[in-house]
């Protein structure tokens, strides 16, 4: 009787490890449980196939724009014309305080100045927006002629076009002005200016004119400036 445990015993044994060499281990080590016969060629050992996925690519180049190219300027003076004043909301009439300021030095007296735009009329009015586009420039404002010289009134307001509340200069001529500088004219051409040293930036007027015959206003520049 115990012979016969003992050979049961040895049997279940083999079973177990043949199950462990067959299933088992095989199942461990990715192989496929089988049983190969002697003769029979090892399968090969399986590769699992590798798809691409998606590859990022580099973002397109992009062309930067090509910058507009400013225009010389020729030499030859441009007009300003008058607009409505409610185009800068500026009231009718409105009064404004005369904020002139102390005169700089002005530019070396050896600049020789050429006219870039003028600004012709006899009574009140305000101009168009124009662009100066140059870092040194003046305004000359000796020829102005008057209907009476008891009461002649000449004031300009020079305007930031894109600060309507600044004021970058004002021109005051009153009855003392004409007065000390009737019949000179030379004198008034060296004194009745205005240097600015500022620019590349847009500028409109405000004249006011009281018993003035016409007024030719000038912008000027150095003469260096024509051709750039």
């Amino acid at each position: 009787m115990a012979e016969k445990k003992d050979f049961i015993y040895v049997v279940l044994a083999i079973v177990v490890v043949l199950v462990i060499a067959l299933v088992i281990k095989p199942a461990a080590t990715g192989e496929l449980p089988g049983i190969r016969w002697p003769g029979e060629p090892t399968p090969e050992p399986v590769t699992p196939a590798w798809t691409p996925g998606h590859i990022p690519t580099a973002p397109p180049a992009t062309t930067a724009p090509t910058p507009t190219p400013v225009p010389t300027w020729d030499g030859k003076p441009q007009k300003i014309g008058f607009v409505d004043p409610a185009t800068y909301h500026i009231p009718t009439g409105e009064s404004r305080p005369n904020m002139t300021a102390p005169r700089p030095a002005t530019a070396p007296a050896t600049t020789k100045w050429v006219t870039y735009a003028t600004i012709d009329g006899r009574g009140s009015g305000t101009t168009g927006i124009v662009r100066v586009p140059f870092p040194l420039w003046r305004l000359e404002y000796s020829d102005i002629t008057t209907t009476n010289d008891e009461i002649p009134f000449f004031n300009c307001q020079v305007m930031d076009a894109e600060d309507p509340n600044r004021f970058v200069h004002i021109v005051t001529l009153n009855f003392p002005d004409f007065k000390g500088m009737k019949d000179k004219p030379e004198l008034r051409k060296e004194q009745w200016v205005k240097t600015f040293y500022e620019g590349y930036h847009d500028y409109y007027f405000v004249i006011n004119a009281r018993c003035i015959g016409a007024y030719h206003v000038k912008i000027q520049v150095p003469e260096t400036y024509m051709g750039t």
